[in-house]
């Protein structure tokens, strides 16, 4: 992975800045992510702060490797009348990302917010570590690497992202969860606010930085007033609202839904972290439904991904991710109702696809149906962003 520092403050942003400027907050969701400083919740926390202080921010766009001007040109493309709008764009990513949206939009005010010093990798117990430091840091090569507090110490850099420095002051507003209160934000998502307050809500589709779509039915809860069982993920939250996330009916209909994906995916996808975790939760340890068992082609076309749709729970992560963060829509669903599979080009193999090698599917798919050969079948039960950054881990628990 690159590594990357925060080297401006927000008052030197907001130096950059005019209060007519129509801004576009723009975030790498990779490298730069793992270090802290890029990702969608970074770009909310900015965006917060800009509007807070008068600012106007229209859009935020997150892509999969900004350092790739293929996709960066694609997403200008994708979202034109913004962006012949905007008359700034902010950019969380590294400095190759940066200059890469420089290219893209050269009569752009293009404010670049990091300092990229070379490459690392991630470990548990120091987090982003550099080993590979460009030359022109001066640094040794150091297998130990260097961390980030080292980083920002020698070269007068920030530690943490701009939310730091100034703390945003959102509106709240007062739901009841399971008889509690709780303060929570204005205009937020249900389950985003759940899993804030580390309320442990089941999901499989959803993924802040992709959106809501509420197609798993595993984040059903119970909202007074409401009939029947509701999607948090598509839920904004209300003041007074009183929800109830835990009983029987809604044990008994997420346990029923564990059960149908795990009977008609290859066994193979119970060692998915999040479909081992809640089945483990709701001690399900045999299954009451009997459904024939997925038995579609394995593609390894590509020289770089694998697609098992066997292992494909159709939760439409990788399908937003290629459309929304690589622009490339390579992948969509064909078919309706139980008929319904993802495919990718117009059903052909990867191989003869637009597809751009971001991994932007690999690391939203909860259940490695798509992987990269890179990595091991030993370890194919984790989510590949996992692997990226937690490698250790994985390797012991393998």
């Amino acid at each position: 992975m690159i590594i990357s520092v925060r080297s401006l403050s927000y008052d030197e942003l907001k130096r950059n800045l005019s209060q007519d400027d129509k801004i576009v907050i723009w975030s790498c969701d990779t490298c730069v992510k793992h270090c802290g400083i890029a990702g969608m919740e970074k770009m909310t926390a900015l965006e917060e702060l800009l509007k807070e202080d008068g600012y106007n921010v229209i859009r935020k766009e997150l892509i999969s490797e900004s350092c790739q001007i293929n996709l960066a040109k694609k997403h200008k493309t994708a979202q034109e009348d913004i962006f012949r709008e905007a008359t700034a764009i902010i950019v969380l990513t590294c400095e190759i990302g940066y200059q890469c949206v420089k290219t893209v939009f050269p009569y752009k005010k293009v404010i670049g917010t990091a300092k990229t010093f070379g490459a690392g990798n991630f470990s548990n117990r120091k987090g982003p570590i550099l080993t590979s430091p460009f030359e022109s840091t001066c640094l040794e090569p150091n297998t130990e690497g260097y961390t980030l507090t080292n980083l920002v110490e020698n070269f007068n850099m920030f530690p943490k992202f701009f939310d730091a420095d100034k703390e945003p002051n959102p509106e709240k507003i007062t739901i009841t969860v399971d008889g509690k209160p709780l303060e929570v934000k204005k205009d937020s998502t249900l389950l985003d606010e759940l899993l804030a307050n580390r309320i442990r809500i089941p999901h499989l589709c959803y993924d802040s930085s992709l959106g809501s779509i509420g197609a798993c039915r595993m984040c059903l809860v119970k909202v007074e007033g409401k009939r029947g069982l509701i999607p948090s993920c598509c839920t904004q939250v209300e003041e007074g609202m009183n929800v109830t996330t835990e009983d029987e009916e809604i044990t008994s209909l997420r346990k029923s839904v564990l059960q149908m994906i795990i009977a008609e995916c290859e066994d193979d996808i119970q060692r998915s972290r999040d479909i081992r975790y809640w089945m483990r939760r709701y001690k399900i340890k045999e299954n009451r439904f009997q459904l024939p068992k997925k038995n579609e082609t394995v593609d390894d076309s590509s020289d770089v991904l694998i697609r098992d749709p066997n292992r494909c729970i159709l939760c439409g992560r990788c399908i937003r991710a290629c459309a929304n963060l690589s622009g490339q829509k390579v992948i969509n669903f064909a078919n309706r109702g139980s008929n319904m599979v993802t495919i990718t080009g117009l059903n052909e193999p990867f191989a003869n696809t637009d597809c751009a090698h971001c991994l932007a599917c690999v690391h939203y798919c909860p259940t490695n149906a798509i992987t990269p050969k890179s990595i091991s079948k030993k370890i194919s039960g984790y989510p590949f962003w996992t692997l990226i950054s937690y490698p250790k881990k994985m390797a012991s628990t393998s």
